[in-house]
């Protein structure tokens, strides 16, 4: 380590001689072309495409699939209670999934020839330039919200059967009982 220093320092010296530049601007000189070489090799280099956003057909598919999986995680739930036997389940959704997108927001004051004072909310969302064009820096994904779940089991005439099946889909989805509906399968 200590020779590699040495030849470093010799070199340094060897080229501040013969440019004649002391041997703080030569640093600054020479980083300004690591820095330049740098960036150039950068966009030599071909990385991996960057994951696209998700389109409305996308994000309709997975709200779709969100609903599925949650209707069969229901299902295995549901079954499994006391008098319930056989089960389907149906859930409806007030909204898909929602994507929320990185934004920033600039403040201002600016006092009006009236002498009032005007205070300026300015929201602008970053938006970053990728392979595919111009578009937002996702930083969330927010759940559908779903509005209603009905559900169709062999014991769905059972008081019992249905307050259990009530309690149970409310405290796993987070709605009120008024959006669940338990029906008596045919």
């Amino acid at each position: 380590m200590d020779k590699t220093i040495q030849k470093v320092k010799k070199i340094t010296e060897k080229i501040s001689e013969s440019t004649r530049l002391d041997k703080k601007r030569l640093l600054a000189v020479s980083l300004l072309l690591a820095g330049a070489a740098a960036l150039i090799f950068s966009e030599m280099i071909h990385d991996e495409p960057v994951a696209q956003t998700a389109t409305s057909t996308t994000a309709a598919y997975d709200t779709d699939e969100y609903v599925s999986a949650l209707e069969n995680r229901l299902v295995s739930i549901i079954s499994s209670i006391e008098g319930a036997g056989e089960t389907k389940v149906m859930i409806t959704l007030e909204s898909g999934s929602e994507e929320i997108y990185l934004h920033d927001y600039d403040y201002g004051e600016n006092i009006d020839p009236s002498g009032k004072n005007i205070v300026e909310r300015r929201d602008e969302y970053v938006i970053v330039d990728g392979e595919t064009g111009e578009k937002g820096i996702v930083v969330k994904v927010a759940e559908p919200e779903i509005r209603g779940v009905a559900v169709v089991c062999k014991g769905g005439d059972s008081d019992t059967v249905r307050a259990r099946i009530v309690e149970t889909v409310t405290a796993l989805l987070d709605i009120s009982s008024a959006g669940v509906s338990v029906a008596k399968m045919n």
